[in-house]
């Protein structure tokens, strides 16, 4: 496996008003609900968020949703992510989460927050984009668009 490669959380900011434009929807905070328990599936999928990473990924969501999402809003985003997976389990979360972010309008601005946020917890391996792709499928968007998406935010794998 090669070595991650995570962006500082500085670089990330050049994309946080692009992504809020992009998810400038109805109902934007359950959008930026979802695409914080994508990202937090992505980074959980070794089977563990360490604190480092969700230091990491509390600091993502509040850079890249400018403020949208404060930290102790994403604080209990990710706590409620959590439970939820240990409820349902991973497969389950991922089909959900998709479904919703489909349901929600903007899917793949959405699957792009939670690549960046997922990205910005260290790098994105093979299993994370694994899951980011199945979080993918249950939006109904194809393969080669959630590539292209992983790409965009310098995962070096598919």
């Amino acid at each position: 496996m090669a070595a991650k490669k995570a962006p500082k959380l500085e670089d990330l900011a050049k994309y946080a008003d692009e992504i809020r434009s992009d998810l400038a929807v109805p109902r934007q905070n359950d959008v930026f609900r979802a695409a914080t328990e994508a990202g937090f599936l992505a980074a959980n999928a070794d089977g563990t968020v360490d604190d480092d990473e969700r230091k990491t990924l509390v600091d993502a969501v509040g850079l890249l949703s400018k403020g949208a999402v404060i930290e102790w809003e994403a604080e209990t985003l990710l706590d409620e992510a959590a439970e939820r997976l240990k409820k349902d389990g991973a497969d389950k979360r991922h089909e959900a989460v998709g479904e919703e972010l489909k349901t929600l309008g903007q899917p793949e601005a959405a699957l792009l927050f939670a690549a960046f946020v997922a990205q910005a917890s260290g790098g994105i391996d093979k299993d994370e984009a694994a899951v980011l792709h199945a979080i993918g499928k249950g939006a109904g968007i194809a393969k080669n668009k959630v590539s292209a998406l992983l790409k965009r935010v310098g995962a070096t794998v598919d």
